[in-house]
């Protein structure tokens, strides 16, 4: 059996009693910090821009547009709910595959889910197995596919339509092809990090899922040896890649539980250095005022994707750049959605603080893909203080509890929702696996 055909029959024959409850209970974390991420991001410009164009290009009402009373085709509406989902950078990560596992299979899900009426239990399934799929193929691709590719965008089509696939009970046959036909379709680039393009990566990646997905359904024909054929997706996007990453303990293990869940508005490769700031400031009470220096040693992907120094003049920009994030965490003690606004990006004491901080390899870090900083600040009164951060906040190994997840989803939430509507989502997704239809979670999510 070919790796192709291996992941296909994986999704195809993996039901929802073949899923530990532990996974089972972590997927409905995930379910719900996503859509806490899609409600907050629907408010964004990059968000406002797809939704437009998508309601003037019409599509029947098979799919809610979350945070607006729109419905769509399920295609338009897994674009724009990508996109939302992954414009306010709150959307969990994994470590090792170095993507956004929810971002593209979420919104694929539940676009799919919503025109197929499944249920509860169904899309639980569909939701682990996208994230297994994408995540495998992330971790046998990288680090050498992030040099120029965006693997939310890219692997997370793969992820995209293995979820789509599996709610429109796809065959092993028609899934192989429609692995076929997203692997022709993944595409996504770091070039276009710090711009409206970065979120409407994982957004094109939930729409090419499903559009993939219905085709097979319908018979549309691909390559059956897409990710390992001689021309195909692994050698073509990667310098060096493992297969064994892909086909190890499938079915026994999964990778979901790995995921991480963000705390700070901004680009993960930012968290380490935030979270080692925050604790130098708590631990010290060192003051804006008295910074003389700030030296940031990291890993090197985070040094070349968001180690520039240089005054952000957009709020996407300015989640990219770690000399923002250190200067706004040590003067608000927080990096959240309000400081990202356009008169935080103006504020000469944030730009001042900001041309201080130097980035750097730190060699404790070089071999990490994410999540790795040491931090030390120097003053002007003589203090020198550091802190080493291997894992920040929300990893696996120092993870965010139930509570701090369900605070973090209200928190987000109520820039769109009632009290009252964002306890019923609350409830809904506590108790997914009982809800007889998913369309009852989307109405309560649409304005």
């Amino acid at each position: 059996m070919s790796l192709t055909q291996s992941l296909a029959e994986f999704v195809v024959k993996t039901t929802f009693r073949n899923i530990p409850k532990r996974v089972i209970e972590h997927a409905k974390l995930c379910i719900l910090d996503w859509l806490g991420s899609a409600l907050a991001g629907s408010q964004e410009l990059a968000a406002k821009i797809v939704r437009a164009v998508v309601e003037r290009l019409g599509g029947g009402p098979e799919a809610s547009v979350i945070g607006s009373s729109l419905k769509t085709s399920c295609t338009y509406a897994a674009l724009a709910n990508g996109v939302s989902g992954h414009a306010v950078e709150l959307d969990d990560i994994h470590q090792e595959s170095i993507i956004h596992p929810a971002a593209p299979v979420l919104p694929a899900a539940l676009a799919i889910g919503e025109r197929e009426g499944v249920s509860g239990r169904d899309l639980i399934t569909a939701v682990v197995l996208g994230y297994e799929v994408e995540i495998r193929i992330g971790k046998a691709v990288n680090p050498s596919h992030y040099q120029f590719w965006h693997t939310t965008g890219t692997v997370g089509t793969f992820g995209a339509v293995a979820s789509a696939g599996k709610l429109l009970n796809l065959n092993e046959k028609s899934m192989v092809h429609a692995f076929g036909i997203a692997g022709t379709m993944a595409a996504g680039l770091i070039e276009v990090f710090g711009t409206m393009s970065k979120p409407l990566n994982p957004g094109r990646a939930a729409m090419d899922g499903v559009i993939a997905a219905l085709l097979a359904k319908e018979g549309f024909t691909s390559s059956t040896r897409i990710l390992e054929a001689e021309k195909g997706y692994l050698k073509a996007t990667a310098r060096e890649f493992s297969v064994k990453e892909i086909v190890e303990g499938l079915g026994e293990h999964f990778e979901i539980l790995n995921n991480i869940f963000k705390v700070h508005a901004s680009c993960g490769h930012t968290h380490a250095a935030i979270d080692a700031v925050l604790e130098i400031t708590r631990k010290y009470g060192v003051r804006p005022d008295d910074v003389e220096e700030v030296l940031v040693g990291t890993y090197p992907i985070a040094v070349e994707v968001v180690g520039r120094s240089y005054e952000p003049s957009t709020p996407s920009e300015a989640k990219f750049s770690l000399p923002y994030c250190v200067a706004v965490a040590l003067i608000y003690g927080r990096v959240g959605l309000r400081e990202f606004s356009y008169e935080k990006l103006e504020d000469p004491l944030i730009r001042a603080l900001a041309k201080k901080v130097k980035v750097f390899v730190e060699p404790k870090c070089s071999n990490a893909k994410l999540g790795c900083a040491e931090v030390k600040i120097r003053t002007k009164s003589g203090g020198e203080y550091t802190s080493f951060v291997p894992a920040p906040k929300g990893y696996p190994q120092n993870p965010l509890t139930k509570h701090e997840l369900e605070e973090k989803f209200k928190s987000l939430a109520l820039s769109v929702l009632t009290e009252n509507r964002v306890v019923e989502v609350l409830k809904a997704v506590e108790s997914l696996e009982e809800v007889s239809n998913v369309r009852t979670l989307m109405d309560l999510v649409r304005v």
